[in-house]
């Protein structure tokens, strides 16, 4: 008995001197409280990691791995990812699952990680730096095609296109937390701007209100079984930019009532079970701070002057309208005249699906805008798509471009606050893109709607532009 204490005091003063080296010849901070076998692990990882034996990945590096809708990707490489943590399951909002981003603050990606752990805040708590060692676990979607890409143990037995949990023991085997536990900064966030690229990051939105006809309601629907969805909107200039939260009807402040005043929510980014829209879910109400005043916005009738009005119902084949600039910069495809046959008008529409191209950028431009003869300009359009997933529209402006092809890549283009379409969405939607304020903007304005397409054969969509208006005062 005597020598087995004096093996486990040789054995911690190893592990001390060993963190010490860690600590002072590399970058990484290696825990000293999480337990010997657990620190030692980590340890060893690191000292891998800092000698090129192990790649650690970022989180958006091994999300671009799979494509939502494909069959699981396997991880055979041994690649590590880590992450700090920003959910919490400790208000029942969770259930066997958390989500970490690549960043205290100012996140770049996030991702979703399904595990057999009830309560796992104990294990991974909010801020909680984490390594996880991916060799032998999946990359690919709980739910087939709903756009949140998360790590799994094993493919789903009964659908092969989805993935299940990481088991207790691959718990034990892949995942390993450091000492580190960060404060985590959200993220500020305009609900319009909010797009698939925040999916699984921390995030705040300010001057928020949840809709008057909302008033004396709870978080949760009483008559519901598993989530509830409550629509939230913050005040433009002109009219709301909305969003949804989503509440699960576990969660222990389902029954509290809705704020009726003002102020923020700071939550996790996700989507809804079948994929078709964003939504945030809570941690806790302790993130959600509306005591103050509700915002107000003003009304159309107030910007009477249009700059801009284009819907599309005189083109045919390519669009060419006189002064708007159709350009490929890759691939073969251009923008086209599409008629819907569900709202019975005509649109543009762009995708790349079965083109053979790998690569596929598309620029449909508007004339110039003059900004300097009014005060105040707002920007609107509709987006609709058959499934824009391995695809991306964004809607960007430039006060600098000559109007040529030859100079775009010159011209310096800042992307819009502009809600577009999620790739979830319904193919018969269309989904306005709430107005967008311009009044920071003066001289020849340009406004150009750029289509990015990855060649992938099955999942690069197709999007659908109309209505596109510019109205000022």
């Amino acid at each position: 008995m005597k020598r087995n204490k004096t093996n486990i005091l040789i054995l911690a003063f190893i592990t001390s001197m060993f963190f010490t080296a860690c600590i002072e010849d590399n970058d990484f901070t290696v825990p000293e409280n999480l337990g010997v076998e657990e620190s030692l692990k980590l340890a060893a990882i690191l000292d891998s990691i800092q000698n090129n034996q192990l790649e650690l990945k970022s989180i958006k590096d091994l999300k671009s791995l799979y494509i939502s809708g494909n069959d699981p990707t396997k991880i055979v490489s041994d690649i590590i990812v880590k992450g700090y943590v920003i959910s919490s399951d400790a208000k029942g909002n969770y259930f066997r699952e958390f989500y970490m981003q690549d960043a205290p603050e100012n996140p770049t990606a996030g991702i979703k990680i399904t595990l057999n752990l009830n309560n796992s805040y104990n294990k991974f708590n909010f801020g909680r730096e984490v390594y996880i060692r991916l060799k032998g676990l999946y990359i690919g979607e709980v739910n087939s095609s709903d756009g949140v890409i998360t790590i799994g143990g094993k493919i789903n037995a009964t659908d092969v296109t989805e993935i299940q949990s990481v088991s207790l023991k691959q718990i034990d085997n892949h995942f390993f937390r450091s000492e580190k536990n960060e404060t985590i900064i959200p993220k500020s966030v305009s609900l319009a701007g909010l797009n698939a690229l925040d999916i699984g990051t921390f995030v705040t939105v300010n001057d928020v209100i949840f809709p008057s006809n909302l008033s004396g309601k709870s978080y949760v629907d009483p008559t519901e079984d598993f989530d509830t969805q409550r629509k939230i909107q913050t005040c433009q200039t002109l009219g709301y930019a909305n969003l949804l939260i989503e509440t699960s009807s576990f969660a222990s402040f389902g029954n509290e009532a809705l704020p009726t005043g003002g102020g923020t929510i700071s939550a996790v980014v996700s989507k809804d079970y079948g994929g078709n829209s964003l939504v945030l879910v809570l941690n806790t109400t302790e993130d959600v701070t509306m005591s103050g005043d509700r915002c107000t916005t003003r009304s159309e009738d107030d910007f009477s002057t249009i700059l801009l009005d284009e819907n599309f119902e005189t083109s045919s084949g390519e669009i060419a309208i006189t002064d708007w600039l159709n350009y490929r910069q890759e691939g073969t495809k251009s923008w086209r005249s599409y008629t819907d046959t569900y709202s019975q008008s005509k649109a543009a529409r762009i995708g790349s699906k079965n083109s053979g191209d790998a690569n596929t950028v598309a620029w449909l431009i508007t004339k110039g805008i003059d900004l300097d003869t009014t005060l105040e300009e707002f920007l609107s359009f509709e987006t609709s798509n058959s499934f824009g997933n391995g695809s991306n529209l964004e809607v960007l402006i430039s006060t600098d471009w000559d109007g040529t092809a030859a100079n775009i890549a010159l011209a310096t283009w800042a992307v819009l606050p502009a809600k577009i379409v999620s790739d979830g969405e319904g193919f018969k939607n269309w989904v306005h893109s709430t107005y967008v304020n311009l009044s920071n903007y003066s001289g020849t304005a340009f406004i150009a709607f750029k289509y990015t397409g990855t060649g992938n054969i099955n999942f690069d969509g197709t999007y659908e532009l109309d209505n596109i208006a510019i109205i000022a005062k």
